[in-house]
């Protein structure tokens, strides 16, 4: 028993390395010596074989660590989970990792009727623009946008989007799609699908030169400023209609660009049967339905 324990410390501690790709950086995460380290390395290829080529500053995994990643990332997730579960056996919890604007903007508003309808789940709200690992994370679901195509995953089609400009609802008068050089565009550096460059080719003025460009890498706050008064910004649809709604905002133009993402619900296999996720996922599509764009 004590060898069988001691060797799956070792690949463990093999697992850290792999992620790291140093023995002081894994030395560092493990709270252990890098001599505890290379000791854990070594025993492990008297039984196995070579496991890395160590270079003047780089260490390379062979092939046989290569193929023992997978397995061991798999591995010890599951454990993780199999022991959260046993050590939190009556608790209803459900964890959500989701992109900060759509957290912001749309969902988090919308969370006490969640919470009001289900009082006995506990929702945990994982806020990244970083797509999930979910061999490695502990994450039941994800709210994505983009093309969906996520490999291995369930993915669930959630709704389309429309990117279009937006102005301060405190802004009175009229606006042609000339007065643009006369004032200050509000942009973020999502790409040319989310920029004013496709816009304004969707509008036959490509070449249209604003006062000025202001540059914002948070989509909320790039809207929080075009609220303010700092210039017109190009929103989203999904990020947009509660405070056009309630009249923040206003959309001086009537063309819209679709938008080539949509928002999609995705998920390991180990979540089809999430009872918390089903209610979840439910209680969602719900609130979409009633996220109507106005006529």
């Amino acid at each position: 028993m004590s060898t069988l324990f001691h060797r799956l410390k070792s690949l463990y501690v093999l697992d850290v390395v792999l992620q790291t790709g140093s023995f002081s950086l894994a030395a560092e995460k493990l709270y252990i010596t890098q001599s505890a380290v290379s000791q854990h390395i070594k025993q492990l290829e008297e039984d196995l074989g070579p496991l890395f080529i160590r270079q003047a500053r780089s260490l390379q995994p062979t092939g046989l660590a290569e193929s023992l990643r997978n397995s061991l990332k798999k591995g010890f997730f599951e454990l993780e989970y199999g022991w959260n579960q046993v050590m939190q056996p009556g608790q209803k919890t459900l964890t959500i990792s989701v992109l900060p604007s759509f957290a912001s903007s749309w969902l988090i508003p919308r969370l006490e009727r969640f919470s009001e309808q289900y009082p006995e789940i506990e929702l945990r709200l994982s806020m990244t623009d970083q797509q999930v690992d979910f061999d490695r994370a502990n994450i039941d679901a994800s709210i994505r946008y983009g093309l969906g195509n996520y490999p291995d995953l369930i993915v669930r089609h959630l709704m389309d989007d429309s990117i279009f400009p937006v102005v301060s609802g405190q802004f009175t008068g009229s606006l042609s799609l000339n007065d643009l050089t006369n004032h200050t565009l509000i942009r973020d550096n999502s790409g040319e699908h989310f920029n004013w460059e496709g816009w304004l080719k969707l509008v036959g003025k490509p070449d249209l030169q604003p006062k000025r460009y202001l540059t914002i890498s948070d989509s909320s706050l790039m809207i929080k400023a075009a609220m303010t008064g700092q210039g017109i910004a190009l929103g989203r649809r999904s990020l947009v209609q509660d405070e056009l709604t309630s009249g923040m905002l206003c959309q001086p133009f009537k063309q819209e660009m679709e938008s080539p993402f949509s928002y999609y619900l995705v998920m390991p296999q180990r979540s089809r049967n999430h009872k918390e996720l089903k209610l979840f996922t439910q209680w969602l599509i719900e609130e979409i339905n009633h996220f109507k764009k106005p006529s």
